[in-house]
């Protein structure tokens, strides 16, 4: 059996094995978790019971996590993402005044759409037309958008919204567990000991218990109504034209923001290929697509690959089996809310500015780069940490190639795929403002 299994996802093959495998799996789930309480909690504005939206939750998260394991075979867990909910409640709801069931019809709409072209070559074409060096600039700006969450959890930056305001208490008892838990995993990783970035988490979450941090996440009581969301959703509503650019705003968001985090999360590893390129994308981008449907029959927003994903791949996790984990972990979630909560988000936050560290270029690479190259990578970077947004940063990153590479008269060269995800970009973010 266990052969099969290490056939199946090939994890000899990559250099893993079934212990880092586990490892990874579990490292991932302590890292999101967080999102089966504040999902409910954000979702509960657009008038979503929270039991609705914790077991939509729970299930949309399972199932397709599952899909992305055993069927794309990728390490990547999908979970509503948080840029979804709050866009769904508070501006869908909130400022348009659809209801929520309206809302999540939009949700399935834009899902339905990511599927199909995720079945037409058009996606993976796209990946393709993205040039090698702001691949290397997408994997960055994942990398730098890991370490805001650190910095904004652990409260060393201070946030309004999405803006950076300035630095926070560096001598709070948060940001005393950040620096120990990247001092930590950066010992353990210089050290080449195994399941280095859990250790880390675990050992944080000591200190935090002994400084007495509040523990933010606060277990659900479940009633009779969980089930009330399922398939509750207005499918109807994309006859209205007034939902229209709903939809195609969460679809944009949807359709780049998991291009971005699958070519951030898996470069400089062996998961891609000799020629930089990902095994099973096509599957992979097609569960990202179709979670987002199950997310909306199952009564929550959209599901999408989670950045979290590159704290297992940072444990060394290579393969679905990685996914699987964290499937059954999510599964068992109404069990483990006791071992959960001792473990606080902030405990993450070390780990997590680490592996984000991890995902920059390395000074073998930055040799290869041209000064056009540079001044892209450098501009998807100044703009993730101002905006807080992948697609903002995306869109940027192409615009400056774009731009640069006219400048050097090279603008038969430049790729239409290329220049067409730039435009659809910039109006995924004239109509979401």
């Amino acid at each position: 059996m266990l052969k099969r299994l290490d056939d199946f996802f090939g994890i000899t093959r990559l250099g893993s094995s079934f212990r880092i495998e586990i490892f990874a799996g579990l490292s991932t789930f302590l890292s999101l978790s967080y999102i089966f309480v504040v999902n409910p909690a954000i979702l509960s504005a657009a008038g979503i019971n929270t039991s609705v939206a914790f077991f939509a939750t729970i299930l949309g998260s399972v199932i397709a996590t599952l899909l992305m394991g055993v069927w794309a075979r990728l390490p990547f867990a999908v979970a509503p993402g948080l840029e979804m909910n709050a866009y769904v409640a508070y501006v869908v709801v909130g400022v348009l005044g659809f209801t929520w069931q309206g809302a999540l019809g939009a949700v399935f709409w834009s899902g339905v759409f990511t599927v199909l072209l995720s079945y037409t070559p058009l996606r993976v074409n796209i990946v393709k037309a993205i040039p090698d060096k702001l691949k290397s600039g997408l994997a960055a700006a994942v990398g730098v958008f890991l370490m805001l969450i650190a910095l904004k959890v652990s409260g060393i930056l201070a946030y309004e919204g999405i803006q950076v305001t300035g630095l926070g208490l560096l001598t709070s008892h948060e940001a005393i567990i950040f620096c120990a838990g990247l001092i930590l995993v950066a010992i353990l990783k210089h050290f080449k000991i195994k399941g280095a970035v859990i250790l880390s988490i675990i050992g944080a979450a000591i200190l935090a218990h002994f400084l007495g941090v509040a523990q933010p996440i606060e277990p659900i009581t479940l009633s009779k109504d969980m089930l009330a969301g399922t398939f509750a959703f207005d499918w109807r509503i994309i006859f209205d034209p007034k939902i229209w650019s709903v939809i195609i705003v969460l679809f944009i968001l949807d359709f780049y923001g998991s291009i971005a985090k699958f070519i951030g999360l898996t470069r400089n590893t062996n998961i891609v290929d000799s020629e930089g390129n990902l095994p099973r994308l096509k599957e992979g981008l097609i569960v990202d697509g179709a979670g987002t449907v199950i997310g909306a029959a199952t009564g929550t927003s959209n599901l999408i690959t989670y950045v979290e994903s590159a704290v297992g791949i940072g444990e060394g996790g290579r393969t679905g089996l990685v996914a699987v984990v964290v499937a059954l972990l999510m599964s068992l979630f109404l069990f483990l809310v006791p071992l959960i909560n001792l473990i606080p988000v902030v405990a993450t936050t070390g780990a997590l500015f680490f592996v984000g560290l991890m995902l920059f270029p390395s000074k073998k690479d930055l040799k290869e780069y041209s000064w056009t190259d540079i001044v892209a990578v450098a501009i998807m970077i100044l703009v993730t940490i101002w905006t807080f947004g992948l697609d903002k940063a995306m869109f940027a990153g192409f615009a400056a190639f774009l731009v640069l590479f006219a400048v050097r008269g090279k603008w038969r060269d430049m790729n239409a795929y290329l220049i067409g995800s730039t435009v659809i970009l910039l109006l995924s973010m004239l109509l979401s403002r």
